[in-house]
């Protein structure tokens, strides 16, 4: 029995001696164990410290360059209803007009399809409210304008109440207007 233990202690030792004596000989040949079992060569990590040169113009790396030919977006807010309760739901349209906002509005369910833009004016009030994020530099103040939006064919999107509907449409052109207040007129 004693010389069984020994022998197993002895074969243990040799695997493992094996196996480390596998390990240097990999890094011997110029090679780096990569964590996997893979082995990695040097020159790969050569690359790997040297930074990427950068666009001096946004900084950004130039492997991670915005197509140039992607659209601009803009970014609205439009309430829309969201498991049965109107939300405010953030999109974007690539033109910001009277009629792109109602088309995302009869998209998300807000407004009844055939619902149609007659006319969006807007005035100034001759107030001025303080500039917020994302105003021109030094710019602290803008002009407050109201909105006049007159529709046709108006009907709620399903499971709302025309007056819901009509409230989330204000609230969806004050929004993104950037209005003080805005009237809803329906013919």
């Amino acid at each position: 029995m004693k010389k069984f233990l020994v022998m197993l202690l002895l074969a243990t030792a040799v695997v493992t001696v094996a196996a480390c004596g596998k390990k240097s000989t990999s890094k011997a040949n110029g090679a780096q164990d990569s964590g996997n079992g893979a082995p990695v060569s040097s020159e790969t990590q050569t690359n790997e410290s040297t930074p990427e040169e950068t666009n001096p113009e946004n900084g950004l790396p130039l492997s991670k360059q915005p197509d140039p030919n992607a659209p601009v977006l803009h970014t609205i807010m439009v309430e829309a209803p969201v498991n049965g309760k109107l939300s405010q739901v953030m999109d974007a349209v690539e033109t910001l007009t009277e009629q792109t906002l109602l088309e995302k509005l009869i998209s998300l369910g807000t407004v009844g399809e055939g619902t149609t833009v007659v006319s969006f004016t807007t005035e100034e009030t001759g107030e001025t409210m303080a500039a917020g994020p994302g105003a021109p530099a030094g710019e602290t103040e803008k002009k407050v304008k109201n909105g006049k939006l007159v529709l046709k064919n108006f009907t709620p999107g399903a499971g709302l109440t025309e007056e819901d509907a009509k409230n989330a449409v204000i609230h969806t052109y004050v929004a993104d207007f950037e209005l003080g207040q805005c009237t809803l007129e329906i013919q």
